[in-house]
């Protein structure tokens, strides 16, 4: 349904006037002695003026040709019109608002010589005549031309002003983006460097070690763990690096980043550091790539909260999945240690995972379980839902 238009509205009430006018032109003509037989040729052609009218700002120039072939005609019969060259001026009007000068100087020109000939050859034969028809026109053409570059400069003033959002947008967006990849090197600098010493220290400690010691394990795990955070940070910056940076990285040594098929790997690097965690991985289609990649991050969320918060506890990692949705739950045992808190306490994991499930349109639920300890349970849905 078109929405109501106030400038539709108004061209229907300027043409019902017309046709009102006409029709009290003819009467009128009729009244004052005329001949009936060219009061109702006159007002004819002049109410086929007024129907050529509503379609002229779609075709202005064919309407100006039929308005003034109608109105030529009307003043070759008429003894009298109340309209006169109104309707021609109209028409030039619409014509001038939407072409040029030089279109509207040669329609003008022959809409006077058509129509004033009509006239000098009709029943009035008023030479005064002439003059009113070059006033109305010359006025209806000025008004037109100046309507149109009135709206051609609104439109250019719109057009930059439209066009200034864009680029404020643009430079908001870019000082964004400066201030996360400011923000991603801070990381990288204030805790790649205790990362990188903690490896090298656990390293040279396990190097000390006999392979059989008790404790080789461990340290593997924990070398291991410290490069792969070092590896993410610097993944992340350089995902947040602007292309044309000049000291960016190629990063082909970083390699893709992490999906479903990586969450063994995350769980056997768990399991060296001692948490007893078994994963259940059911998908037999492999999720979108930003699916596989939340996920992983959400499950690695999780057992690093199941570690700061619960210690080295028995913990089930259940995926399921289909065409249209991943379905994650993580489980741990009760604390082993005087700590109470599990997946759900305190700090900006699960806000995160939160933040992360929303993107998805999913649902997350974290809270204790019975018999103790805590669960997380999260939906992602990557496709629209039935």
């Amino acid at each position: 349904m078109r929405r109501f238009s106030w400038r539709s509205a108004g061209d229907l009430a300027v043409i019902g006037a017309f046709a009102v006018l006409v029709v009290a032109g003819g009467v009128f003509a009729v009244r004052s002695g005329g001949s009936p037989a060219r009061a109702a040729t006159a007002a004819a052609a002049e109410l086929l003026s007024v129907a050529a009218l509503t379609v002229r700002r779609r075709y202005p120039l064919p309407v100006l040709a039929a308005v003034i072939v109608f109105g030529t005609v009307a003043a070759m019969v008429a003894d009298r019109t109340i309209i006169g060259p109104l309707l021609p001026a109209l028409a030039l009007y619409t014509l001038a608002a939407v072409s040029t000068w030089q279109a509207t100087l040669w329609a003008a020109v022959a809409a006077f010589g058509c129509y004033g000939t009509g006239e000098l050859a009709g029943h009035t034969r008023e030479p005064a005549q002439l003059a009113v028809l070059a006033a109305v026109l010359l006025i209806a053409a000025t008004i037109g031309l100046y309507a149109g570059e009135h709206r051609t400069a609104l439109a250019a003033v719109s057009e930059r002003a439209e066009q200034a959002e864009r680029e404020r947008l643009l430079l908001a967006a870019q000082a964004v983006l400066a201030e996360r990849v400011w923000i991603a090197r801070e990381l990288h600098d204030a805790i790649g460097h205790h990362v990188s010493l903690l490896v090298v220290q656990a390293g040279a400690v396990r190097s000390a070690l006999p392979d059989d010691h008790p404790t080789h394990a461990v340290l593997t795990s924990m070398i291991d763990g410290g490069r792969e955070a070092m590896t993410e940070m610097r993944r992340l910056v350089d995902v947040l690096r602007p292309l044309d940076d000049g000291d960016a990285d190629d990063g082909s040594d970083l390699g893709p980043p992490p999906g479903l098929d990586d969450l063994p790997g995350l769980c056997d690097r768990l399991r060296a550091g001692g948490l007893p965690v078994h994963l259940d991985l059911d998908v037999p289609a492999p999720p979108p790539r930003t699916a596989g990649i939340t996920a992983y991050r959400i499950v690695q969320e999780a057992l690093t909260n199941v570690v700061k918060h619960a210690g080295q506890v028995p913990t089930r990692v259940q995926i399921r999945g289909d065409e249209r949705r991943l379905d994650l739950r993580v489980t741990n045992g009760p604390p082993s240690g005087t700590s109470a808190a599990g997946l759900g306490s305190g700090g900006h994991g699960l806000d995160g995972i939160r933040r992360r499930i929303a993107l998805f349109g999913g649902e997350v639920f974290a809270g204790p379980v019975p018999g103790g300890g805590y669960a997380l349970r999260a939906t992602l849905h990557f496709q629209e839902r039935p």
